[in-house]
């Protein structure tokens, strides 16, 4: 029977592969998450199959302590943690959940922004403090315009979500999508034009090498005075100093921001991980936007719903089934 090590596991996926596993494999759980310098156990060290989330780090050197390594089910969307060209190298198979917050993360990114540009989360705050009359002035969402960076799974879904604010939509994505394009009416132009002309920017777009730093000062410096930013993809899609400086500055009017740049040292779990001089940097910046009043940041909870959760779950488990009975898998990245 082929052993499956889970990492960063909490008590409620525990039970649900419990249930759905006995007699199948063996199962080992950690809460902890996967490190380069997380020691191992034998057991560990043998096993065909392990599962991670987005907090492990599955670099060469992690994942060269596992000596029979077959299978990494990522209970995830995005596998930027993963070295997948070490994995394709030695012939581990990496799996993926792909769609399962679509339409989670869609609604999230509309319900920070709306928090940001009508100081939801400010006013309520306020008045619990004593205040009536918080100095909530905002701006509505009618009519303005929107441009969308990625029109994939979850971009689509915030196509139909500002098109129900009667919005004006501008994407851009290296595939355009047609039937969003046709059915919506929306227009594709390239990234400098959308930057000029859209009141409000959403990122729906993965982390690769050509878009890391996709917004960077130069974009930054196309937008309007007006102009907000929504990042609910990865942080590494924006320059963190060019994004602070500007809003310092009031050079655009604020930014919604579920993710963030190098964010792991913010949790405290792993402070000196690459702290070299640049992520060092950029961690202090990161520090330094929490406390701008024309920012939201929220701890990385787009994907998290009951119904996201359930998703997960059951592509793992349907991958895990394919594999141990096929030797396929689904989902594979």
């Amino acid at each position: 029977m082929q052993t499956i090590i889970f990492y960063d596991i909490k008590e409620y996926e525990r039970t649900f592969f419990e249930q759905n596993l006995i007699d199948k494999v063996n199962m080992e759980f950690n809460e902890h998450e996967l490190f380069p310098e997380t020691e191992l156990s034998y057991q560990e060290e043998n096993a065909q199959i392990i599962s991670v989330f987005t907090a492990s780090r599955l670099t060469k050197e992690t994942l060269r302590k596992f000596k029979n390594l077959k299978l990494i089910l990522t209970r995830s969307v995005g596998y930027s943690h993963i070295d997948t060209d070490y994995c394709e190298e030695n012939n581990i198979l990496v799996v993926n959940t792909p769609h399962y917050g679509d339409y989670t993360v869609s609604e999230f990114t509309f319900g920070i922004l709306l928090n940001l540009i009508r100081r939801i989360c400010y006013g309520a705050n306020e008045l619990k403090l004593g205040d009536m009359y918080p100095e909530t002035f905002g701006v509505e969402l009618f009519d303005k315009t929107i441009g969308i960076i990625g029109t994939g799974s979850i971009g689509s879904k915030s196509v139909k979500i500002a098109k129900g604010f009667s919005m004006n939509v501008i994407c851009h994505d290296v595939y355009p999508n047609k039937e969003i394009e046709e059915t919506y009416k929306v227009k594709y132009a390239d990234i400098d034009t959308l930057c000029k002309l859209s009141d409000i920017i959403l990122l729906h777009t993965p982390l690769t090498s050509n878009s890391y730093h996709l917004i960077d000062e130069a974009k930054i410096a196309l937008m309007k005075e007006e102009a907000i930013i929504v990042n609910t993809a990865r942080g590494e899609l924006i320059d963190t100093e060019a994004l602070y400086n500007a809003l310092l500055d009031k050079r655009i009017r604020g930014a919604a921001l579920d993710v963030l740049e190098f964010e792991d040292t913010i949790s405290n779990k792993r402070p000196g991980e690459n702290l070299n001089l640049k992520n060092l940097r950029t961690s202090l910046i990161n520090n330094k936007l929490l406390n701008l009043d024309n920012v939201i940041v929220t701890p990385h909870i787009a994907y998290d719903t009951k119904e996201a959760v359930h998703r997960i779950l059951d592509m793992t488990l349907t991958n895990l089934d394919k594999f141990l009975t096929l030797g396929q898998v689904e989902f594979k990245v």
